[in-house]
């Protein structure tokens, strides 16, 4: 089984990457994520790659063969109340979570193996919509429409899973603040989605 791990770098895709290598089934893996360091010291392929460049995203699909999963695992988030925000975070917020994925489902549409199927980091609405939070909130939102669309897309082709974790704790609450006591382990969601690719195809997959 061919996989692409997008956001490989980050805690849940590394959790992903590492349940793979040690999956009953052998896969290999193609790594993505901006940090050529981090991938660096995963197990896999590693192609260094801003998805918020629909050049290096083309590339990088006009280099893969066939793929039977892909895992988008890329975001980033900077809390800023929306009376002082930047353009600057809400481009790079923006462009992580939604815009990477917009890219990442054009290009891969002539490389997905029949049966493909491919797993998208989402979030609950309840979690995000809060006070600085905007910029997150309104790309998260966005990844859940889109992947409605796509899904309606590639039917024919590859089913498409919203993932949808309780707290996850990873550095992204580096920005935020301490995560809750009862945050979810990286490995709890990298395990979950394991567990569905065993089963159908579904459209929400909620951890936790």
């Amino acid at each position: 089984m061919k996989a692409l791990i997008i956001g490989a770098g980050g805690g849940i895709g590394s959790a992903v990457v590492r349940a793979l290598n040690v999956a009953p089934d052998t896969h290999t893996l193609t790594l993505v994520g901006r940090d050529a360091g981090k991938l660096s010291a995963l197990s896999g392929h590693a192609v260094p790659t801003d998805v918020a460049s629909e050049l290096e995203v083309q590339a990088l699909f006009a280099n893969l063969p066939p793929q039977d999963l892909i895992v988008y695992a890329a975001g980033d988030i900077q809390p800023e109340l929306l009376k002082v925000a930047t353009a600057d975070a809400w481009n790079r917020i923006v462009d992580a979570n939604l815009t990477g994925l917009f890219y990442t489902l054009k290009y891969a549409d002539t490389k997905l193996n029949l049966g493909a199927r491919v797993f998208v980091l989402g979030a609950r609405p309840e979690l995000v919509t809060f006070r600085g939070f905007a910029a997150y909130a309104a790309a998260k939102a966005g990844v859940a429409a889109l992947v409605k669309v796509a899904a309606q897309e590639y039917k024919h082709r590859a089913s498409l899973t919203l993932v949808l974790p309780r707290a996850v704790n990873t550095d992204f609450w580096r920005g935020v603040g301490k995560p809750p006591k009862d945050a979810l382990e990286p490995q709890a969601v990298a395990e979950a989605i394991l567990k569905s690719l065993t089963g159908e195809p579904v459209a929400e997959l909620r951890v936790g």
